[in-house]
């Protein structure tokens, strides 16, 4: 999962047991509950992750929105907290963000090809 996952994430079981070093909490109840939030906040990264490894090409979806980013500072502004690990795929990938992803490469488009071509 890479070094920057593992410094973010340090802290997640430092927190859920510090209770029960403490004396005041259940160990096995805190490690449950660092599972839980290492699960929710990483599963879809982790996931995309592994998929990118396989090195294979982009899908239709990420194609449309990494050009989009390319060529506009409103999508690439999108981008960074998915790339930062603050939002997750499903949020970074909503049906406005590609609706606004779709409408920036029309636009792209359009500018790019030339008028006897249109």
């Amino acid at each position: 999962m890479g070094c920057g996952w593992a410094l973010q994430s340090a802290q997640w079981p430092a927190r859920a047991v510090a209770p029960a070093a403490a004396g005041r909490g259940d160990l096995d109840r805190s490690l449950a509950a660092y599972a839980r939030t290492h699960r929710r906040r990483l599963r879809g990264h982790q996931n995309l992750a592994v998929d990118f490894a396989r090195a294979r090409p982009f899908n239709p979806g990420e194609r449309l929105v990494f050009s989009a980013a390319a060529r506009d500072a409103s999508t690439a502004r999108h981008m960074y907290p998915f790339a930062s690990r603050l939002i997750g795929p499903p949020r970074f990938l909503n049906p406005v963000a590609l609706a606004r992803a779709a409408a920036v490469n029309i636009r792209h488009r359009r500018a790019s090809t030339p008028a006897t071509h249109r």
